[in-house]
């Protein structure tokens, strides 16, 4: 019986360890092409499977593994590159995420709220046409990117207005959206509206005025409250809200608006944005992770339970997707193994299998204390 718990305790440190595969790289319509996340798949039966299901330019090919090959979740991004030539070539990274079970939407709310009238005019506008509403809300951080900010301030009021227009139209919004969005943050009541907020993410069941919170939340940056609203919403079952949460939480970090974040509380949303939900956000989570300072132990702790598509992407070929993983890595392991894919899961199960030894060891001696009583017992009896 020893034996066969020690066998088994080998067993499982074999299938814990198991190395991830460097990324495969597919020459494309239009670049190279990769794939992370596949279990059953294999990243060429599935370029296969899209090149001969598909009638739509490969770069909608998330779009065809969702309705034509039953993937639960897909997200494809491209990096556009200009050859020496002055030819442009794009590099495509495709996440499939085949179980299920891994893609997990939160849960709206049933509730119809009471709102203020500038939420109700937003909520109108968003309505129609949530688009540039989300582009306008995104706009409003980069303006306020510390080297940008810095420039702004050398303009006078009417050229500040003006630039703000620019790049509204220039990102795909408009001046009418921009201004808008503009007018109803500085009209926010600072003692009501964060806790109005966070009412509206748990309880409403319109989708746009889970938008219109998500804005709100994103102006009280400072609340711990608003990272894990903003972070639960990237789940939302509406996807104008998973962009909307998606596109603020990337402001927020790259206009350096953000602060130390106890992340414990929404560990749910976490696992279930490590494990695939929402593969568009994948990138930008762990990116607001680092900038809020995420505690590394507990950050050890999810990566434990969901490491697949982590590791594939730190093994990604292009530099630009997989910065987001290694960065994430190497902030919390204070180690940095670059592309090796065994060190790293080497390093996130460092300690994993602490409790099975404590296991097989009880296990032992149970086997043991049963022997010596048995031994015990038959020389009484002799």
């Amino acid at each position: 019986m020893l034996r066969r718990c020690l066998l088994f305790g080998c067993l499982v440190f074999c299938l814990s360890t198991l190395t991830h595969i460097t990324a495969e790289v597919f020459d494309g319509p239009r670049g190279p092409v990769e794939f992370i996340g596949l279990e059953e798949w294999t990243p060429a039966g599935l370029y296969k499977a899209i090149q001969e299901t598909a009638d739509k330019p490969f770069h909608a090919c998330a779009a065809v593994m969702i309705s034509d090959l039953d993937f639960p979740a897909a997200a494809a991004f491209g990096f556009i590159k200009q050859g020496e030539d002055g030819s442009m070539e794009m590099h495509t990274v495709v996440i499939g995420v085949e179980n299920s079970a891994d893609v997990r939407y939160r849960t709206a709310g049933t509730e119809t709220l009471d709102l203020p009238e500038t939420w109700q005019e937003l909520q109108k506008v968003v309505e129609d046409n949530f688009q540039p509403i989300t582009v306008a809300a995104y706009v409003r951080y980069l303006l306020a990117v510390p080297e940008t900010a810095a420039q702004l301030t050398e303009l006078s009021e009417e050229e500040v207005l003006e630039t703000s227009h620019q790049f509204a139209e220039m990102f795909g919004s408009n001046t009418e959206s921009f201004d808008l969005v503009s007018k109803f943050v500085d009209e926010l009541d600072l003692d009501s509206d964060h806790d109005l907020a966070l009412e509206v993410h748990e309880k409403a069941e319109l989708w746009s005025a889970r938008f219109v919170a998500s804005i709100v939340l994103a102006h009280f940056h400072a609340q711990d409250t608003s990272w894990h609203a903003l972070t639960e919403s990237l789940t939302d079952p509406a996807k104008q809200v998973r962009d909307v949460a998606g596109k603020l939480l990337e402001g927020l970090v790259r206009a350096e608006k953000t602060v130390p974040v106890q992340w414990s509380k929404v560990r749910e949303t976490l696992l279930a944005i490590l494990g695939g939900t929402n593969p568009w956000e994948f990138n930008r989570t762990l990116d607001a992770l680092i900038a809020t300072e995420i505690d590394a132990k507990f950050a050890r702790e999810i990566v434990r339970e969901r490491p697949k598509l982590l590791l594939d992407a730190v093994a990604v070929n292009h530099e630009g997707f997989r910065e987001s993983a290694h960065s994430f890595l190497t902030t919390i392991s204070h180690e940095d193994f670059g592309r090796d894919i065994e060190a790293w899961a080497n390093w996130i199960n460092k300690g994993k299998l602490e409790p099975l030894v404590v296991f097989v060891g009880v296990i032992a001696l149970i086997v043991l204390l049963i022997s010596v009583i048995g031994w015990a017992l038959m020389f009484k009896n002799k």
